[in-house]
């Protein structure tokens, strides 16, 4: 049994534990609820919404006064661009005045003048676009040169067969294409322009050739003989047809090569036998056939995988 002044003592000691408990709970309740911490609360509130609309305001203010700033400069900007316009345009309307005053009228430049100018700066530019086609140009087999699927010739004379010469040998002057400036041709060309019109329809591969051209021999062999073509290449020898020399001249007007071999590809010269031959070495001819062809050309291949690289033939 504890003594009494123990006992008195854990009495007090519970009484004061429990008193702190309900003055914590109890006073933390009517702390909130009392009027003075309501009021210090709302004011701090206030204080800081208070603070945030200024912080607001302010910011609003400096984009204002910064947007004013820049548009007061862009329309500066647009007087002065404005005035300077104006200023250049009187200037210019004072000197093309002065101008007129002094020289008259009959010292304007003429409309022709202006067309001639056009048309030269026209023709300057068709210049440099050749000139930058003629620097593409590679060599063929060390003998001539030739641009990629363009095919460049000269213009024939009187005294030029169309055929490609080797050596040292006079040209042939052919009786028909001599008379050509004598008579009347209307007729004749009637027949030819018909004639090679009907060749053409022949197939979409056209070889225009001469039984005695070695280089003639030379584009046959390729393409008839290395080559498996559907529809096979139509041949045309110029020298035994009776309007050869007519067909001829014809050609060099619509492809520009009087030479043979002329081949030609749905109307198109693709060059005669060193051109050809290019063209197998590389192995693009059969590309070249078939894009050229089209729908028309079903199809190209070698006969032979292993066929020379290059054809040669003996004069």
């Amino acid at each position: 049994m504890p003594s009494s002044r123990r006992l008195k003592v854990v009495v007090l000691v519970a009484i004061l534990t429990v008193l702190s408990i309900i003055y914590v709970t109890k006073g933390a309740q009517s702390t909130y609820n009392s009027p003075f911490y309501t009021r210090t609360v709302e004011a701090i509130k206030s204080r800081q919404d208070t603070e945030a609309r200024q912080n607001v305001i302010a910011a609003e203010k400096q984009r204002l006064d910064r947007v004013e700033r820049l548009q007061k400069e862009h329309d500066g900007a647009i007087s002065a661009a404005a005035a300077a316009e104006t200023g250049s345009v009187m200037a210019g309307g004072d000197a093309a005045k002065a101008a007129g005053t002094e020289a008259g009228p009959e010292k304007q430049k003429p409309l022709a003048a202006d067309i001639k100018e056009a048309v030269g700066e026209a023709a300057g530019a068709v210049k440099d676009k050749v000139q930058a086609q003629a620097d593409k140009v590679k060599p063929v087999a060390g003998r001539k040169t030739m641009v990629d699927k363009v095919v460049q010739t000269k213009p024939a004379t009187d005294g030029d067969d169309g055929v490609a010469k080797v050596g040292n040998v006079a040209p042939k002057v052919s009786n028909a294409i001599a008379g050509e400036k004598h008579g009347p041709v209307s007729q004749e060309d009637h027949k030819v322009e018909i004639e090679l019109s009907d060749i053409l329809k022949k197939g979409p591969i056209i070889i225009f050739s001469k039984s005695y051209c070695p280089f003639s021999k030379k584009a046959k062999h390729i393409l008839l003989d290395l080559y498996s073509i559907t529809p096979p290449p139509f041949v045309v020898e110029l020298d035994q047809h009776e309007l050869g020399a007519g067909l001829q001249a014809a050609l060099q007007k619509s492809t520009g090569r009087r030479t043979v071999p002329n081949v030609l590809i749905n109307g198109k010269s693709i060059g005669g036998g060193d051109d050809i031959e290019a063209l197998h070495n590389t192995d693009m001819l059969a590309e070249t056939m078939q894009s050229m062809g089209g729908k028309r050309v079903v199809s190209v291949a070698k006969k032979d995988a292993e066929a020379k690289t290059e054809v040669r033939f003996k004069a």
